[in-house]
């Protein structure tokens, strides 16, 4: 009787594979051979699974995506901008991998062109969840684009260690209580 196999499972185990070694060693460390004995199975497995790289590197997106999402959950039942931005800062081994994976991730999202286009639709829906939390702010869209990409920047200078994660949430903090301070006129 043929043995049988959790697909799903199967799946998620390669793309464990893949966000480590892009967390260890970096994007270049992606192969087919390499992200095989990582996982521990056969070239063949993952080629099953996954036909090319982009295909491997979509997959491991969509569950760091999940991870971040599980951090932002973590944070509490109905979460305030304070809550879910500074749940993005990497401040443990777990999520400064998961960092470190991203960060792998974007560089290979830069050079293809349909990637980086799925990114950018969902980092704009993220823009405009952000800015829905600004009612009061001027400019919400603007203002969320700007803690956004403070979080992006500090998340980077934590992850190679150029700012301690405690100084980074409070700069944080500080740009998140400016933008919910800042008011429209007339308001």
């Amino acid at each position: 009787m043929p043995k049988r196999v959790d697909h799903s499972s199967r799946r998620a185990e390669i793309s464990d594979a893949v966000m480590r070694l892009l967390a260890r060693d970096g994007l270049e460390s992606i192969s087919l051979r390499h992200v095989a004995a990582e996982a521990g199975v056969s070239a063949g497995q993952v080629q099953h699974y996954f036909p090319t790289k982009d295909a491997m590197m979509e997959f491991a997106a969509t569950t760091i995506a999940g991870r971040i999402g599980e951090r932002i959950t973590a944070a509490g039942p109905d979460p305030d901008l304070h809550q879910i931005l500074t749940a993005l800062l990497p401040t443990d081994a777990e999520s400064t991998a998961d960092t470190r994976t991203l960060i792998g991730y974007l560089a290979f999202a830069s050079v293809r062109p349909q990637i980086a286009e799925t990114l950018a639709t969902n980092g704009r829906g993220f823009r405009d969840h952000i800015a829905g939390l600004l009612p009061h702010h001027p400019e919400p869209t603007a203002a969320a684009s700007t803690l956004l990409a403070l979080l992006d920047g500090l998340a980077l200078h934590v992850t190679v260690g150029q700012i301690p994660a405690d100084d980074a949430r409070a700069l944080l903090t500080s740009a998140i209580d400016e933008a919910l301070a800042r008011r429209s006129r007339g308001r």
